[in-house]
């Protein structure tokens, strides 16, 4: 796919292009390829433990097609932990944090109670649910949504997609806090207005505290990406309850659909991807404006700064969240896709001075295609990630992969 540009963008397009290194040479492998019944479609961030191996979860696929926990050990032999069956949850979305015992933790969209579960899962694949939302037509928070996030206390902290007090047809979502005893508190429900609507996780958490995290949708419900739902805000959470909107996205150069996942650093920096928006059109000319996304840093005292406006082109197109950092200050993720040499997505890395260089390109076969879940990173900098599927393959299994320094 061809991206036409008029002339007044071709300055524009230059200007960009020139703080984007070409690929470096990286060993890039494919560690595993799904097949279907060992999983398919990952959708969540990887964890990895302190003997090498992989851990992960696949939205569909496995024995009952509703989904997998899977092992991937340091030699990449696979080893599928949990076959969801609906009646231990299903369709996970989310990646999986680990304790220091080994126990994994995560959600899945459905379960027993019809709206979800919170499950741990113990290394050799002994799983119990901590909690099943339960489904109705209620306010009732419902519908887990991306990754958790556990305090040192072992309380854990997530958002909802459905349910709360909120005007949205089946509510607008909730941020929860689920206790060691499995009680569940509703921390804040959202309204679908300026505060944001459809918030997706993991949340961070400060020192002090204080969660952060990010509304696809909501804020400034005039922007022009999304005119009836809003282009999402980056938001804080007090311990004492007290919500605050950090940034409101206007669908500009600042950016719009901002992407789950936000990154903290010591100083209480925050970073993160948005998914449309910026200031090159990755849509057809003739038809609505349409950005490719932009990477974004709010630091400690509030200040907004795009990092980054991708342009399509060899950057890639539409970032994912999950941004990981090396004691550098180096930035490292996922683009959905792109157009002249990345259709299927790239691996990235942002400098410390603004310079983007392309790790690899995906090539939609071999490689696999569309990396939606972000990165993690060892501490000899091996970069791990997903891909959802393999476009020319006609496969839609997708893969497990590793990029090399």
């Amino acid at each position: 796919m061809k991206r036409l540009v008029s002339g007044g963008l071709v300055a524009l397009l230059l200007f960009a292009l020139s703080a984007i290194l070409p690929t470096q040479a990286q060993t890039f492998t494919v560690l595993h390829q799904f097949v279907g019944s060992d999983g398919s479609g990952p959708l969540g961030s990887l964890a990895l433990d302190k003997a090498g191996n992989l851990y992960g979860t696949t939205s569909v696929g496995g024995t009952e097609t509703y989904g997998v926990v899977f092992k991937l050990d340091k030699s990449d032999d696979e080893t599928v932990l949990l076959d969801f069956d609906i009646s231990n949850g299903a369709f996970p979305n989310s990646g999986l944090i680990q304790d220091k015992a080994g126990n994994l933790y995560g959600t899945a969209d459905e379960g027993p109670g019809g709206s979800g579960v919170v499950f741990r899962i113990t290394p050799e694949g002994k799983e119990k649910l901590l909690f099943a939302f339960q489904g109705c037509t209620c306010k009732r928070v419902r519908v887990p949504s991306g990754s958790l996030l556990m305090d040192a206390s072992g309380n854990f902290y997530g958002t909802t997609l459905a349910g709360g007090k909120g005007n949205c047809l089946f509510g607008c979502g909730a941020i929860y806090e689920l206790d060691t005893a499995g009680k569940l508190d509703v921390l804040y429900e959202f309204t679908g207005g300026k505060d944001g609507n459809y918030a997706v996780g993991p949340l961070v958490q400060d020192a002090a505290g204080n969660l952060y995290g990010i509304a696809v949708y909501g804020g400034d419900l005039s922007c022009p990406q999304e005119v009836q739902y809003g282009c999402g805000t980056v938001f804080k959470l007090t311990p004492s309850g007290k919500f605050t909107v950090l940034h409101a996205f206007r669908g500009g150069s600042d950016g719009a659909l901002p992407q789950p996942g936000l990154l903290i650093d010591k100083a209480g920096n925050l970073y993160g991807a948005a998914g449309e928006g910026g200031s090159t059109n990755c849509e057809d000319p003739s038809g609505p404006p349409i950005g490719c996304g932009t990477l974004f840093k709010i630091s400690a005292n509030g200040k907004f700064t795009v990092l980054h406006t991708f342009t399509g082109d060899l950057d890639g197109n539409g970032p994912n969240g999950g941004l990981i950092q090396d004691p550098e200050g180096n930035l490292y993720g996922t683009t959905e896709t792109g157009t002249t040499n990345s259709f299927y997505g790239t691996v990235f890395e942002l400098n410390t001075s603004g310079k983007m260089t392309v790790l690899h390109q995906l090539n939609g076969n071999t490689d696999g295609a569309t990396a939606l879940a972000g990165l993690i990173r060892d501490s000899r900098g091996n970069l791990y990630g997903t891909a959802y599927t393999n476009f020319t393959l006609f496969n839609i299994n997708g893969t497990v992969f590793k990029v090399k320094p």
